[in-house]
């Protein structure tokens, strides 16, 4: 793998792990100090994810979060019964102008590497795999925690309805489900 390419995924992975902690923060306490910004209505979450991009849920699945601030959009996707077991998947569009993937993926990379610089836990990247994303050919990177237990995250970027969406799929290594995440992954158009 070439020296750009390994960048490129650090970057890809940086954006995720910033987009998770946004939306972990605003799962928790976003909702009580901007109302109008996160919504954990599935309704408003659905609403939000449609302007992101189409797809079909998992079974089990629903959209549990949605946050829209001006020109990023973000839905958190997670089990219905139990959110804290299984895979959640996060999907986050820009609409901003003049922001292009290689921006992007710069500025991740450097939240990337703040975040996980705190805790004593780094990403280590397993493996690649090349999915179609509406109608394109995408690579998804996939990624595993040195932590105990063992996380597990899968990250790519396409062209959503309205700019680039980064898609990221994150669970406990125990419990990853390889053909849900293809399933999902597929069902984007």
């Amino acid at each position: 793998m070439s020296r750009n390419a390994k960048i490129a995924l650090i970057v890809i992975g940086s954006l995720a792990v910033v987009c998770v902690a946004v939306c972990a923060a605003g799962f928790f306490l976003l909702p009580t100090l901007a109302r109008n910004l996160v919504s954990d209505n599935p309704a408003n979450a659905k609403q939000v994810a449609s302007e992101i991009a189409d797809y079909t849920l998992p079974p089990g699945y629903a959209e549990r979060m949605g946050m829209n601030f001006l020109v990023y959009k973000m839905v958190m996707i997670a089990p219905e019964q139990d959110a804290s077991s299984g895979m959640f998947i996060m999907l986050m569009g820009t609409q901003a102008a003049g922001v292009d993937q290689a921006d992007m993926e710069r500025q991740m990379q450097q939240s990337f590497q703040q975040q996980f610089g705190r805790n004593g836990s780094r990403m280590e990247v397993v493996g690649q795999e090349r999915v179609t994303i509406r109608g394109k050919e995408t690579t998804i990177t996939i990624a595993e925690s040195d932590a105990s237990p063992k996380m597990r995250q899968a990250i790519g970027a396409f062209e959503g309805k309205n700019g680039l969406v980064v898609v990221m799929l994150m669970g406990s290594a125990n419990d990853w489900d390889d053909g849900l995440m293809r399933e999902f992954l597929s069902s984007i158009r």
